[in-house]
């Protein structure tokens, strides 16, 4: 049961995180991407190979992360528990991949790019005779 719990709170973590970069990527005004549910679904669908590779790295290094991290925390004296570890984990490693992806050109998304923010028309002018 207590490895059932680590997963779900080690996932929990990971789509808190995602859910926050959602949120505000939506509600930036710059980005051009519409309010609401709609949003979300042209977030999710600029960002799915890049969420999937972050889920996909994120789950190799969750036995690392919860174990391991566990271990050593708890030897130095901090009064952790796996459950701690695993949603703070989950978090913290898809935090960590996204900065990495970021920082490769080929995996970077950059929605400005994908749907460039709607601009005004230019003012007509009248024409004088």
């Amino acid at each position: 049961m207590l490895h059932v719990a680590n997963i779900v709170l080690y996932g929990m973590g990971w789509v808190l995180f995602v859910a926050g970069q959602a949120q505000n990527s939506i509600r930036s005004k710059t980005n051009g991407l519409p309010g609401g549910f709609t949003g979300l679904q042209a977030w999710l669908h600029f960002h799915l190979v890049n969420l999937a590779q972050r889920a996909f790295f994120s789950g190799l290094f969750y036995g690392f992360i919860v174990h391991t991290a566990t271990v050593k925390l708890q030897a130095a004296g901090f009064p952790v528990t796996s459950y701690m570890v695993a949603g703070f984990g989950g978090f913290c490693a898809n935090g960590m991949l996204y900065q990495i992806f970021g920082l490769i050109p080929g995996l970077r998304t950059e929605v400005a790019e994908l749907a460039p923010p709607k601009q005004d028309p230019p003012p007509r002018q009248e024409q004088t005779k």
